[in-house]
């Protein structure tokens, strides 16, 4: 019974392995630097834009377009890919939950996306001439991991059309709902996120921070839902 025990990988195993093949993957593909590419949008303004006196708003207009594609991209397209073609054999031909494909794709890519958008915000902001503020770049790394794991979440619920649907509503629906002066706008990242940075006034940094945790975590759980009934 022992050596049964012993052949079957630990969650964590399975985690680190789709961590490592996820970054080869990464790192042989051109979406990472693309992506990089994308990141740099916000300093493009502020370098092209420097005697605008809407120049401010437009960085963050293209922060906004930054941060609600580079989830999509990296996140709903891996996991949709994954859940679809089930190209990593190692995990669906053992006695392992399949909901370690999600965890081992958000761990390895909503970093990066996290980083990629908060690099891109200092370097605008450098660009600017302004001080790069760490509570910016905080709200800007915790809106893309929760910004990643809605990507994760929807890719889990129509894996074909996963980075396609992820846009769409990060793009169009998440800041509609929140431009909305209502409660609903509560369930909006977007809006969060420029509370969380300071760069929204009209609202509590604490109510922002706690709205961000539940909308993570209610799209985690979706996502973990969905794979588990997957598996069955």
């Amino acid at each position: 019974m022992s050596d049964q025990n012993r052949s079957i990988p630990s969650i964590v195993d399975v985690t680190m392995t789709l961590f490592g093949v996820t970054w080869k993957r990464l790192l042989r593909g051109r979406a990472l630097w693309i992506c990089a590419l994308m990141a740099g949008l916000p300093a493009l303004v502020a370098f092209g834009l420097k005697n605008d006196r809407d120049m401010a708003e437009l960085m963050r207009f293209a922060q906004f377009r930054v941060m609600a594609l580079l989830p999509p991209i990296f996140v709903a397209s891996s996991v949709g890919e994954e859940i679809e073609d089930r190209t990593i054999t190692y995990l669906w031909s053992r006695p392992i939950a399949r909901w370690t494909l999600l965890l081992g794709k958000v761990v390895a890519l909503a970093p990066v996306a996290a980083a990629l958008s908060a690099a891109g915000w200092a370097l605008a902001t450098i660009v600017r001439g302004q001080p790069v503020v760490p509570q910016e770049l905080a709200a800007f790394i915790v809106g893309s991991f929760a910004l990643s794991l809605i990507a994760a979440g929807i890719a889990t619920l129509v894996p074909k059309q996963g980075m396609a649907l992820a846009i769409i509503y990060l793009l169009v629906v998440d800041p509609t709902i929140g431009a909305i002066p209502a409660s609903i706008r509560d369930i909006s990242v977007t809006k969060q996120v420029w509370l969380l940075s300071g760069l929204d006034k009209d609202g509590s940094v604490t109510r922002a921070a706690i709205s961000l945790l539940v909308i993570a975590g209610v799209w985690l759980a979706i996502g973990l839902r969905r794979i588990r009934r997957l598996e069955s």
